[in-house]
Order: C-alpha cells, then sequence, then structure tokens
C-alpha cells in the first residue's frame, strides 16, 4: 500500500507509554474533572479495554464477540495490565496490512484494518492528554496527528450520530495544517452533514489551532479556554457540542 501520513502503530505506542509513565509517577485517584466521577484509574481501565477489544476485532476479521470491558484492577497491576493491552493492539496493528478488510461500528467509514489503527490513535491521544491535564503535566498533540483526530472525530462521531445540536451551519478551520470543514445540520433530526472545505454562503467559523479544535469537539476544552476564534455568530459556534 501506499505509505500514509501518519504511522499510526508507532504514535499508539508512543502515546501508551506517555500514560504508562504517568501512572506509575502519580496517583490513580486523581480525579478527570471534565469525564463526571471518572479518575486517572477510569480513564486507564477504559482504555485498557477499548485496547483489547479492538485488538481482537482485528485479529479476528469480526465483530462478534463481547464489548470492550473496563478493567477492575488497581495500583500497580492495573499499569502492568494496560501495558500488556497496548503492546497487543500495536503488535495486531502492526502485523496486520492495514488495507485488509475488517469490519466497524460506523456506516459508511472504510470497513478495513486502517479504521481501527486511526480509531484507537486518536481514542489513546484524547485520553494521554486527559491523563496529562489531571496530573497538571501536559505536552501538545502533533497538530498532524490533531487535525487527523478532527476529521475522524466529525465522520465517525458526527456524521453518523443522532443527537448533534448544531443550530446552524458552521465551518471549522484548522491552522498549520491548514484544513476546512463544512459542517451543515441534515435533514434528519440530530444529524449533521460534514463536508470537506469552507462554507461560502455562511461568515460563521471557528478557527485556531488543530489540538484546540479537537479537545473542542470531545468536550475536554471549552471555547472560552482555547486559542479558538469565532467569527459570526458565537451562539452558532457555541452549539457545536459533543453529544456525550
Amino acid at each position: 500500500m501506499v505509505g500514509r501520513a501518519i504511522d499510526e502503530s508507532t504514535e499508539i505506542a508512543a502515546a501508551a507509554a506517555r500514560i504508562s509513565e504517568l501512572i506509575r509517577t502519580h496517583d490513580l485517584s486523581t480525579q478527570v474533572p471534565w469525564l463526571g466521577r471518572w479518575k486517572v484509574r477510569d480513564v486507564v481501565a477504559h482504555l485498557g479495554g477499548v485496547h483489547r477489544w479492538a485488538a481482537r476485532i482485528v485479529r479476528t476479521k469480526s465483530m462478534d464477540g463481547p464489548g470492550f470491558r473496563k478493567s477492575k484492577l488497581d495500583g500497580s497491576e492495573l499499569c502492568n495490565w494496560f501495558d500488556e493491552g497496548a503492546d497487543e493492539l500495536v503488535e495486531v496493528l502492526a502485523s496486520n496490512p492495514l488495507d485488509d478488510a475488517c469490519p466497524n461500528f460506523n456506516p459508511g467509514s472504510d470497513a478495513t484494518v486502517h479504521f481501527w489503527a486511526r480509531r484507537q490513535l486518536h481514542e489513546t491521544t484524547v485520553h494521554r492528554w486527559d491523563v496529562e491535564a489531571a496530573v497538571d503535566d501536559v505536552t501538545p498533540i502533533s497538530p498532524h496527528v490533531a487535525a487527523d483526530g478532527v476529521d475522524e472525530y466529525l465522520d465517525v462521531f458526527v456524521r453518523t450520530r443522532g443527537k448533534q445540536t448544531l443550530v446552524a451551519p458552521l465551518t471549522l478551520t484548522s491552522k498549520r495544517p491548514a484544513r476546512s470543514w463544512a459542517l451543515t445540520p441534515s435533514t434528519r433530526p440530530g444529524r449533521v452533514d460534514v463536508a470537506a472545505g469552507k462554507l461560502t454562503d455562511t461568515p460563521d467559523e471557528i478557527v485556531g489551532p488543530p489540538q484546540d479544535l479537537l479537545l473542542l469537539l470531545w468536550g475536554r476544552r471549552a471555547l472560552s479556554t482555547t486559542d479558538l476564534t469565532v467569527h459570526g455568530s458565537p451562539e452558532v459556534a457555541a452549539s457545536l457540542k459533543d453529544p456525550g
């Protein structure tokens, strides 16, 4: 296959290693306020389960079987369990060609191993940020990874989901790398149509660093706490929310 711009397996391994470093040197009971009652241990217990779930689907090329399960472990046992799941995921992704057929849960997405590599990259990246922010030791998300994360979020969690709250057309624009997405409320209730490029018939736009766009979409940051700029209607911009 033609080489891709992002090496998902390498990025997942690096993000998982960063999480492992932090959970072994900080209190697992640290609160993660933007995730309700979750503590750092809950993030890790969840992510390790997701890694194993995704690895099984890629390995078996089947969605049959149980969904992901959150671990009940704690302390060093949880840390070791997390590392084992991340290693398994990276190994499975590295040993299966990304263009191989593999089912997924999102209608209209490419049914390939690459879907899972990309999904797990962004799952791990956002939860890496969760852990870092909770323990006050944040490192930047790569701009290219963040921009791809915006694109993936819009495809997987906006285009096909029915809980969207956007009230009018809105453009999202990433700076460095420069990318834009046109969002339009669908005729189907709670859905949003997504297309590449800027809308030409409305001034409403959110512009700024791709990391801030990604964290805004995932409900990790409010507009007021980012370096994003709103053009046009603040009300339209504020109506774009993570549906949870």
